[in-house]
C-alpha cells in the first residue's frame, strides 16, 4: 500500500514537470512564432519598399535616359542646324572672294582679297575640326570601306595644297613605295583629311624646303602595314612638347604660331582617326631641324588591281581631250548667292549650265540624254534635292541617267546614307572652293565616259588601232588659252604677257614632242629609268601649264599604271602626243 501511494507521488510530479514543460515549450514556440511573423512581416514591408525604391530608381533612369536621348538628339540637330547656317553664308563669302581674285588685276586690291581669302579658309578649317571634334565626342564618327588609290590619292593632295596659300613657290614631293598595293580597303575621306592636314601643317611649320610625302608598306597578319611619313625642314619640335603635340586643343609655341592660326584641334583629331583605324600616329622631330609625321595603319589590298578607287584615281583619265568643255549641266539650288557663285565658276569651265530653283523645277526639266551631269543642293523648298533625285532613279534607268552629285552645307553624315539609298553619286560639302568643284566633276564625267556614250561633243580615245582623234572640232570657236586650266592661264598671262605665253606654250609643244619621242625610244629598248625620267618631266610641264589631262597620262606612265587604263606605255604616249597635235593646231589659229 505504502509503495502504491509513493508511486502515484512521483508520477504526480513527472506529470506536473512534463505538464510546466510542455508550457514552457509551449510559451517558447509562441514567442519564436512572434518573432518570425515580426521579422516575416518586417521583411514583407521592406521588401515592398525595395520594390518601390527600385521603381522609382527604374523611373529616375527612364527619365534620364529619355532626357540624354532628346539631349543627344537636340544636340545632333544643334550641330546640323549651325552646319548648314555656318557653311552657307561661309561658302558664298569665300566663294565671291575666289571670284574677286580671278578678275581682279590690282595688286594692292589682291593682297587685300589673299588676307580675306586666309581668313575665310581659316575659320571654315575651324568649324570644320570643331564639328568633327563634337561628331567623335557624341561617339558618331564613322568610317567608310571602300577602294582606296593611294597614289592618285597623295597626288590630288599634293597638286590642290600646292595652289593654296601657304603651298605657292613650295615643292611638295610624293615618294611611293612598290610595296604599297595599287588599292586596298579603306576610308579614303578619313585618309585624305589626315594626309591634307599633316601636309598643310608642314607648310605652315616651315618656310622652305620640301615637303615630302612618303607611302611604304610591309606584311601585317591583316593585309598589309601602311605607313605614310610627311617630312618637312621647318622648326622642328622640342623632345618636352612631342608628349603633348595629339593632346586636344594643343599648340606648340613657336615662331610659326600666331601666324599658323588654328584650333589645336587637327592633330588630335588625326589621331582619333588613326586610332579609329586601328592603327597608330606619331612624329620624329628634332628642335630647327624639321619634322617627321607618321602614321601606320592595317588595310587589306583589293585583289582585283582594275577595280575603281573611289577617291580621285579615276580623276582625269577617261575625259576626252577637251575635258569637260561643252559639257550640260542641270544645277539645282534655291540660294542665290549661291546660283550666282556656282553658274560663274560652272561658265569658268566652260560648261553648259541650266539652273532649276528647287528640285521641283529640277525634276520636270531632266530628261534622258539632255544633260551630262546633275548638281542638285539638298536643301530646297518645294522639293528637297534628295527626294528630286529619288523620283528621277524611279522615272529613269540607271543608263540614261548621268551622275548625280549633291550639294550640302549640312553635316555630311547627317545626309550621306539617305543620299546613297537615292542615289546621289557624289556628295560636296559647302563652302566647295573652285578647284575642288571642278575635280569632282571631271572625276564623275570621266567616269560616266567609261560606262556610257557622252551626249555631247564626243571624242574617241587614241590608241594605235583606233582611228584618229577628232580634236580639231570646236577648235575654231576656242583658243589655247581656253583650253588651259583657268587659274594657270591667268597666272602665266600675268607672268609672260600674252606673246610672251604663246612663245612659252610653242616651246612647251616642241619640248614635250621631243621628250615624248624619247620615251617612246626607251620603252622600246627596255630603258624604264630614262621613261620614268621622261614621263616626270612630261607630268611637270603639263601641270604648270594646266592640262590635267596630260598630267595625268604622264603619271601613269611614271608609275607603271597605264595599264589601269588598259593601255600600254606606247599607247598612253600616243594619246599624249595625240594631244600636243591638237594644241599645236589650236595655237597656230
Amino acid at each position: 500500500m505504502m509503495t502504491d501511494t509513493t508511486d502515484d507521488r512521483v508520477s504526480r510530479r513527472r506529470y506536473d514537470r512534463e505538464c510546466q514543460a510542455r508550457k514552457e515549450a509551449e510559451a517558447l514556440l509562441e514567442q519564436k512564432s512572434r518573432a518570425l511573423f515580426k521579422a516575416n512581416d518586417e521583411l514583407s514591408q521592406n521588401a515592398a519598399r525595395l520594390e518601390q525604391a527600385v521603381q522609382e530608381r527604374t523611373a529616375e533612369l527612364s527619365l534620364a535616359l529619355e532626357r540624354a536621348e532628346a539631349a543627344s538628339t537636340a544636340r545632333s540637330r544643334f550641330i546640323a542646324t549651325m552646319s548648314h547656317e555656318i557653311r552657307t553664308p561661309l561658302g558664298g563669302l569665300l566663294g565671291m572672294i575666289d571670284l574677286l581674285s580671278m578678275d581682279e588685276v590690282d595688286p594692292g586690291k589682291q593682297e587685300l582679297l589673299d588676307y580675306a581669302n586666309t581668313a575665310g579658309t581659316g575659320l571654315s578649317r575651324i568649324v570644320n575640326d570643331v564639328l568633327d571634334f563634337s561628331k567623335m565626342e557624341a561617339g558618331v564618327f564613322l568610317f567608310e570601306q571602300e577602294n582606296v588609290d593611294i597614289r592618285a590619292l597623295i597626288e590630288s593632295i599634293r597638286i590642290l595644297l600646292a595652289t593654296h596659300e601657304h603651298g605657292t613657290n613650295r615643292r611638295i614631293l610624293a615618294r611611293i613605295d612598290d610595296s604599297v598595293p595599287k588599292l586596298f580597303l579603306g576610308d579614303a575621306t578619313r585618309m585624305r583629311q589626315i594626309i591634307s592636314n599633316l601636309v598643310n601643317n608642314a607648310l605652315r611649320y616651315s618656310t622652305d624646303g620640301p615637303i615630302i610625302v612618303r607611302a611604304g608598306a610591309k606584311a601585317h597578319p591583316d593585309g598589309v602595314l601602311l605607313r605614310v611619313e610627311v617630312e618637312d625642314f621647318g622648326v622642328g619640335i622640342a623632345e618636352e612638347n612631342i608628349d603633348n603635340l595629339f593632346k586636344d586643343f594643343t599648340q606648340i609655341a613657336n615662331p610659326l604660331t600666331a601666324a599658323a592660326q588654328g584650333t589645336g584641334l587637327g592633330l588630335a583629331i588625326c589621331k582619333r582617326i588613326v586610332l579609329g583605324m586601328g592603327g597608330v600616329i606619331s612624329v620624329d622631330s628634332r628642335l630647327n631641324d624639321g619634322s617627321t609625321f607618321w602614321f601606320e595603319v592595317p588595310v587589306q589590298p583589293v585583289s582585283n588591281p582594275d577595280a575603281q578607287g573611289s577617291n580621285g584615281s579615276k580623276a582625269a583619265h577617261g575625259l576626252p581631250p577637251e575635258g569637260i568643255v561643252g559639257r550640260r549641266v542641270l544645277l539645282a539650288e534655291d540660294n542665290l548667292i549661291n546660283q550666282k557663285l556656282l553658274l560663274t565658276y560652272l561658265d569658268r569651265m566652260g560648261l553648259h549650265v541650266d539652273l532649276a530653283e528647287n528640285g521641283r523645277i529640277a525634276l520636270e526639266k531632266f530628261a534622258p540624254g539632255k544633260y551630262d551631269l546633275v548638281l542638285m543642293d539638298v536643301a530646297m523648298p518645294e522639293m528637297d534635292g534628295l527626294e528630286a533625285t529619288r523620283r528621277i532613279r524611279d522615272k529613269w534607268s540607271d543608263a540614261q541617267i548621268p551622275p548625280m552629285l549633291a550639294l550640302t552645307a549640312h553635316v555630311m553624315d547627317a545626309v550621306e546614307e539617305e543620299a546613297k539609298l537615292v542615289g546621289i553619286d557624289r556628295i560636296l560639302s559647302k563652302p566647295i572652293p573652285y578647284e575642288d568643284l571642278k575635280l569632282a566633276i571631271e572625276i564623275e564625267i570621266a567616269a560616266a565616259s567609261g560606262k556610257n556614250a557622252p551626249t555631247s561633243a564626243p571624242v574617241a580615245s587614241v590608241r594605235p588601232d583606233a582611228p584618229e582623234p577628232t580634236p580639231e572640232t570646236g577648235t575654231e570657236a576656242r583658243t589655247f588659252f581656253d583650253l588651259m586650266a583657268p587659274t594657270a592661264a591667268e597666272s602665266l598671262l600675268d607672268i609672260f604677257g600674252h606673246d610672251g605665253l604663246i612663245d612659252f606654250a610653242g616651246k612647251f609643244i616642241t619640248d614635250s614632242n621631243s621628250r615624248i619621242e624619247q620615251l617612246l625610244a626607251a620603252e622600246r629598248s627596255g630603258d624604264v629609268k630614262t621613261v620614268t625620267d621622261q614621263a616626270h618631266s612630261l607630268k611637270g610641264a603639263a601641270l604648270a601649264l594646266g592640262f590635267a589631262d596630260l598630267a595625268e597620262w604622264a603619271r601613269r606612265i611614271e608609275h607603271g599604271e597605264t595599264h589601269l587604263d588598259k593601255w600600254t606605255v606606247a599607247e598612253t604616249a600616243a594619246n599624249f602626243q595625240a594631244r600636243l597635235d591638237y594644241l599645236d593646231k589650236v595655237l597656230k589659229n
